[in-house]
């Protein structure tokens, strides 16, 4: 499975680019994932610190005065995954050059551009070619059984995993909330299911369990997670979420 992040500051942008690159992969039903959607470099990095498995990078080039531009935070990401190809993307193809010269070999660029069957054809090519290079360890991954209705079962593998929800709706209801927008609903308790899952997921809330590995940052009271959404975290685990994203990486943050 092609494990793919994203990342760019422009919110509008981000995510019609995962748009764009989630209804690809469905329509030519690729081993492909987007599993991480991040508005800042410091997201990127905070999702790559725990998840060491991403193949592929699509990067912004310019994030602003006073932050790291793409080249530099190229750098930092490759510090935690060497192997990461990473294809830049970016109005003005003139900054390749400087991109060329920096040392960080990139995988490819794309523009931005106003055409979006254009960029999109672009996104669509590294894709395909990261597929094409990419050794897939997938059935090597812990997954999890849940019974679903009617005695059948559905396995998922555990870095799938991005939240599950206590329904309120429906009596004992768990649901499971994965990267790629699927969702499985079981019978079960939120206390059962953190015991089952491992010290990888959180309480964060009375009708809340989270991955840790995919909470991005935590904002006015709820934790943005790798998919850009958001999900309430209580007042009592708010100091410990905060603990845990401020912890030092190696990355000279």
């Amino acid at each position: 499975m092609l494990k793919i992040l994203l990342c760019d500051d422009d919110p509008f942008f981000l995510s019609l680019e995962q748009q764009r690159l989630e209804e690809m992969i469905q329509r030519e039903q690729l081993a492909a994932l987007v599993v991480c959607a991040a508005a800042s470099g410091q997201a990127a990095l905070t999702f790559l610190k725990n998840n060491p498995g991403v193949d592929l990078a699509f990067l912004d080039l310019d994030f602003g005065q006073g932050m790291p531009n793409g080249i530099d935070l190229a750098a930092m990401l490759r510090r935690r995954a060497e192997g990461l190809r990473i294809v830049f993307i970016t109005n003005h193809q003139e900054k390749a050059m400087e991109v060329l010269k920096s040392g960080v070999q990139p995988y490819g660029f794309v523009e931005k551009g106003s055409d979006i069957r254009q960029f999109a054809a672009g996104l669509r090519r590294y894709v395909h070619m990261a597929l094409g290079n990419c050794r897939t360890d997938r059935e090597q991954e812990q997954r999890v059984r849940l019974l679903v209705g009617g005695g059948d079962t559905v396995e998922l593998a555990l870095g799938d995993i991005l939240y599950l929800e206590a329904e309120k709706g429906v009596s004992h209801g768990i649901t499971y909330h994965t990267v790629n927008g699927s969702a499985v609903t079981v019978t079960g308790s939120l206390e059962a299911e953190e015991k089952r899952l491992g010290e990888g997921f959180w309480r964060v809330h009375r009708s809340f369990l989270a991955a840790r590995n995919k909470i991005l940052d935590l904002k006015d009271g709820y934790l943005v997670l790798s998919n850009q959404g958001e999900i309430p975290c209580s007042f009592r685990m708010r100091p410990e979420v905060k603990k845990w994203l401020r912890q030092p990486s190696g990355d000279g943050r």
